[in-house]
């Protein structure tokens, strides 16, 4: 992209943060087409946002319970999945460096709260739903996961908030996937 719009630097394991929506968007563009040019995305491939759902299936990891580990009444365990406002020292941290969840997928909680694809409606699907789809339209998007300055409780699978697509903030990140395209 040319530049790294991170407040924090230095080690390029650090979340990408500082970011709205649509730069997020954008880089994930920029991404596929790159990957495209040099032949090495899968046909009807493209990179882009997660969905709010894709976003908690990938951090619960087959689980029903608060965290990808458990339920963790006491937020005793959760030092040792996520960095998050008591341990984290106010500032994010480098990728990895906590315990994946069991599918091998890390910082799905804490560190930089990420943004999702879809709209935010109020209410959120819930039971059994096979690709469920977000609100088609709206004023703010979705972000999850809880970050480096967040309350343990923010970290939790289920844990939603929402910014304007033009917010940007030094805790507000996002996460790439790769999916057939639409």
């Amino acid at each position: 992209m040319g530049a790294n719009p991170s407040n924090f630097t230095g080690n390029d394991r650090l979340p990408v943060e500082n970011v709205t929506w649509v730069q997020a968007v954008d880089y994930c563009a920029k991404l596929t087409t790159r990957e495209q040019n040099a032949g090495r995305l899968p046909a009807g491939h493209v990179y882009r946002l997660p969905t709010e759902a894709e976003w908690e299936y990938a951090c619960r990891a087959g689980t029903t319970t608060r965290f990808s580990f458990g339920d963790d009444l006491d937020y005793n365990l959760l030092r040792g999945f996520a960095w998050f406002n008591t341990n984290a020292s106010g500032q994010s941290h480098a990728v990895g460096e906590k315990s994946p969840n069991r599918w091998g997928v890390f910082d799905m909680h804490g560190n930089v709260w990420e943004w999702c694809g879809d709209w935010y409606s109020g209410s959120y699907q819930g039971g059994n739903a096979t690709e469920p789809k977000g609100a088609s339209s709206g004023s703010n998007r979705v972000i999850r996961g809880g970050g480096w300055d967040s309350a343990a409780q923010n970290c939790r699978s289920a844990q939603r908030s929402i910014n304007s697509p033009s917010y940007r903030n030094y805790n507000l990140g996002f996460r790439v996937v790769l999916a057939p395209g639409q």
